[in-house]
């Protein structure tokens, strides 16, 4: 059943627009249902023609009865947009924060006493269809809130519920993920074209390789440590590439990179305190 309630896209982004074009196409929310705010007026007839939506730069009359409000505003300017514009929010409305580093008790605190928030970390393949989303509650929020919340991003890929005190890890591993892969898509590219083999080439072979070994952990239901086994010939070629691996500190580096975006962001919602 389709979701007839006023939902308001507070800053509608890449992720925003992905988001409603989820919705829309999934029959989850009627497109006549949904408002998207954007503070750029040049870019509001645009994005309200690619969408098929309202578009609109004026917040304060977007949310004025908003049942469900998406918060795709950057972190930075959390504070301020919501300083301007949280009177305008109701109590009962549900607010949903996909803003890295920043807390639900810190978003909270800048919205009417009792409103609800779950935070969620989504990904880039959301644009694809293919997201990644980690939904944590924040103390007003009700078991139904997460629920709807983790239905609203199943329409662009997969959901989870996490605790929020994981969140760190959570954008270490799913949010910023898709960068890692990239890079290593990139450096199998570059490492293939010094070996003789033309970039489109290279970029091809790279890319449905990774495609392809990504499907066979999801669809198998084996481990990447059996799959990685089936395909390592002792003293073969994968072997060899792999015992470099091993030689070069390629699991600890991995590691050590995670922790890092972890750190950082711990260190963000800090600085958003």
């Amino acid at each position: 059943m389709a979701l007839q309630q006023k939902t308001v896209v507070l800053g509608i982004g890449k992720m925003g627009g992905a988001l409603v074009k989820g919705w829309i196409s999934s029959k989850l929310i009627p497109a006549s249902k949904i408002i998207g705010v954007r503070s750029d007026a040049s870019k509001v007839k645009q994005t309200g023609s690619q969408l098929k939506i309202k578009v609109t730069t004026n917040a304060d009359s977007a949310l004025k009865g908003a049942r469900l409000i998406i918060l795709g505003v950057k972190p930075q300017k959390i504070k301020d947009v919501l300083g301007q514009v949280g009177g305008f929010i109701s109590k009962n409305a549900l607010v949903v924060s996909i803003a890295a580093g920043v807390s639900t008790e810190q978003i909270e605190k800048l919205l009417p006493q009792g409103c609800p928030v779950v935070r969620v970390m989504p990904n880039t393949p959301s644009l694809l269809n293919a997201g990644m989303a980690a939904v944590a509650a924040g103390k007003r929020a009700k078991p139904a809130h997460v629920k709807l919340v983790l239905k609203l991003f199943a329409a662009v890929g997969k959901s989870i519920s996490v605790l929020e005190d994981q969140m760190d890890w959570v954008t270490a591993v799913s949010g910023s993920g898709p960068a890692y892969i990239f890079h290593m898509i990139e450096a199998m590219t570059e490492a293939g074209v010094k070996g003789g083999l033309d970039e489109k080439m290279a970029l091809a072979l790279v890319t449905q390789t990774v495609y392809g070994a990504a499907r066979m952990v999801h669809e198998t239901g084996k481990s990447p440590v059996e799959l990685r086994i089936q395909v390592t010939s002792p003293g073969g070629t994968t072997q060899a590439a792999l015992d470099k691996m091993t030689e070069l500190g390629f699991k600890e580096m991995v590691e050590k990179a995670m922790s890092a975006a972890a750190q950082r962001s711990a260190e963000l919602q800090k600085l958003n305190g």
